[in-house]
């Protein structure tokens, strides 16, 4: 594979990526895990929520998919920093049971359900999926929240101890709220009352 992809880079000839890569057919909510020394991309027709923290963690690009430079040249890439990092042994199989919508259902009650999505256990963030119909009482446990609402038209957020100003965010839209609110509770609004809708959530871990 490496030795394909640097003579790629050359511009000797295209990466046959679906000769080395596999490909996992993605629907709405899918949930993949990306642990360091995975390699990864999105497929076209894809609408991708990306959730990561990295402080300390680089992305090294191997293909740029015949993109050329303006000099006509393939745009630089990084095999030598790549090739060092590749864990080899994450093939069909292990990436099909450990990185591929790994969900657990956490809790439920009238009107809500909560799932952990992940992220992998080699991450430093934790990811909560929020199903719910009726108001849902969230805590931030002393860390920073960031929440993006992934289904449904809109969700009000408003603080129990007034805290902030209630405000409304529609899908596909994220919000930070900080660690000192302590409390906010998210509910459906607008056109999205009486459904069900849902929010991704993710904190770091305790």
């Amino acid at each position: 594979m490496m030795d394909d992809l640097y003579a790629a880079q050359r511009g000797e000839k295209s990466f046959d990526d679906e000769r080395f890569i596999n490909q996992f057919p993605a629907k709405k909510h899918d949930h993949f895990l990306i642990p360091a020394g995975t390699i990864h991309c999105s497929g076209s027709d894809s609408m991708v929520l990306e959730i990561s923290a990295t402080p300390y963690i680089f992305t090294f690009k191997l293909w740029d998919w015949n993109r050329l430079g303006l000099d006509g040249l393939p745009r630089p890439v990084h095999l030598d920093h790549g090739k060092e990092v590749i864990q080899w042994e994450r093939n069909t199989e292990w990436c099909q049971e450990h990185l591929v919508n790994a969900i657990t259902p956490i809790a439920e009650g009238e009107g809500w359900r909560e799932e952990k999505t992940g992220l992998h256990e080699r991450e430093f963030i934790e990811t909560r999926r929020h199903w719910f119909s009726k108001p849902v009482l969230h805590k931030t446990e002393g860390t920073v929240n960031v929440l993006n609402l992934v289904e449904g038209k809109e969700a009000i957020i408003l603080s129990p101890d007034n805290k902030f100003e209630p405000f409304v965010v529609h899908y596909a839209e994220t919000f930070v709220i900080p660690a000192h609110v302590d409390a906010y509770v998210i509910q459906p609004h607008g056109e999205s009352e009486g459904k069900e809708i849902a929010t991704i959530k993710a904190f770091v871990r305790g």
